[in-house]
């Protein structure tokens, strides 16, 4: 009996997501095995006014949401906001193991990571912890919670946020998931203020303005854009890649 698809998507805060949840509610439609890791709280995420054991209150809140009506299991490692550049330059060792064990748990046949070239350092941080755990996963010597990995999962990148370069490779219509997407995103009401006015951003307009535009470049209604990652063992065939984008329904 074939092994139903695994699907591992690890980003970094709590609304980092809405690059890919039109595809990962797809996959979870066709019945694939779909997980999304959150690296962090989100505990310095807007919400000036309140402390940051609430901040990371309410984004779990938002976050756990967010993957109810995308239909995905959800991990979060609880990681602050504060401390995550501090561990990733003075701790490395231990915190590419915590990924790592959430790696070996799913044992994906699909990784998702963010963007190498995004705009935030926790993104590029997240990216390289992932592509790093992943490779050490599957190496039976070294020990963890869980068994090894049975493979170098392919690897996917996210669009990074806009105007960030990104150079699409595979694209994914997700025109019968896209309302649940906007609704997954609007599960994040406290970054919509924060950004708004920090940032001068609105999210949810960013996203749908990238989804139509991938979507026009592939005459579908809306699209999610991905990049290749081509490090050794990260490759694999369209044939293969193709389990993992199932028709529009």
């Amino acid at each position: 009996m074939e092994e139903t698809p695994r699907v591992l998507a690890i980003v970094a805060h709590p609304d980092d997501e809405c690059w890919c949840t039109g595809t990962l509610a797809a996959q979870v439609d066709a019945g694939l095995d779909v997980h999304l890791a959150v690296v962090c709280n989100g505990n310095m995420g807007g919400m000036p006014e309140r402390s940051p054991a609430e901040r990371a209150a309410v984004r779990e809140k938002e976050v756990r949401s967010a993957a109810q009506i995308i239909g995905c299991e959800l991990a979060l490692m609880g990681i602050g906001d504060d401390e995550m550049m501090e561990r990733y330059t003075s701790d490395y060792s231990r915190l590419e193991q915590e990924v790592r064990e959430v790696i070996r748990c799913v044992d994906p046949h699909l990784l998702i990571v963010p963007h190498p070239q995004d705009y935030h350092q926790h993104h590029r941080a997240v990216c390289e912890l992932a592509l790093n755990a992943s490779a050490n996963a599957g190496n039976p010597s070294i020990q963890g919670k869980y068994p090894p990995a049975s493979r170098v999962p392919a690897t996917l990148f996210m669009q990074p946020l806009p105007p960030t370069l990104f150079e699409p490779h595979i694209y994914a219509d997700v025109s019968g998931t896209f309302e649940r997407k906007i609704q997954a995103l609007r599960c994040h009401a406290s970054q919509y203020v924060f950004l708004q006015g920090h940032h001068r951003t609105n999210l949810e307009t960013l996203v749908t303005s990238a989804c139509t535009l991938h979507g026009a470049a592939c005459a579908v209604g809306y699209a999610e854009a991905f990049a290749l990652c081509n490090r050794l063992n990260r490759p694999t065939t369209i044939q293969e890649l193709a389990k993992f984008f199932p028709p529009p329904k």
